[in-house]
């Protein structure tokens, strides 16, 4: 999936500034995606010029034109047809999971704490989504697809939580017979 979808999907919704386009990303859809503003007004002068999205002016005393964007009917289409077609297979990107494979390498101080660090914002993210879930009204129809991503988003938090507590718990027990094993490194130094 690329930015372009999501900006196709938040304006489905209603017209918005790119700075509202913003704003509107990290509050309604920050828990699946991530950009920044300079990415967003890049994206809608690529859609712009797709003729998937038009822009109208809106003159400001004081200050520059603001851009209103709203879907175009082919944008309307290409966001159709992207709805109504397969999902990528998720790939998975963990800076985290790759230290991990060379945890050997790692002092013991420095991998508890890292883990713990993660741990801690998987913690606090399970705590903001149940707020943000007990914010949405679970009647409210047009509410039911934040609804339901918050909840998948919070049931990945949690789980990511629960195996970094695992994870900790596992290098613990594990951590002394790690120690003993020489590493790659002070094998090579002998040699």
């Amino acid at each position: 999936m690329s930015l372009r979808y999501v900006l196709l999907a938040l304006l489905s919704k209603k017209p918005n500034s790119g700075y509202g386009l913003g704003r509107l990303l990290q509050r309604q859809l920050g828990h699946l995606w991530e950009a920044r503003l300079q990415q967003i007004y890049g994206e809608m002068a690529k859609l712009q010029s797709a003729g998937l999205v038009e822009a109208e002016e809106i003159e400001l005393p004081n200050r520059p034109a603001k851009k209103i964007y709203s879907l175009t009917p082919e944008g309307q289409e290409a966001l159709d047809d992207w709805l109504a077609g397969r999902c990528s297979p998720h790939s998975h990107k963990d800076e985290m999971l790759v230290r991990l494979y060379c945890l050997e390498r790692m002092p013991p101080d420095v991998l508890a704490r890292r883990l713990e660090e993660q741990r801690d914002e998987y913690e606090a993210e399970v705590v903001d989504l149940r707020n943000r879930l007990s914010q949405v009204p679970r009647t409210d129809a047009a509410q039911a697809g934040l609804l339901l991503t918050l909840e998948a988003a919070l049931a990945v938090a949690e789980a990511q939580g629960r195996w970094f507590e695992k994870a900790i718990s596992w290098l613990d027990s594990a951590g002394a017979a790690l120690a003993a094993e020489p590493s790659a490194e002070s094998l090579r130094a002998s040699a």
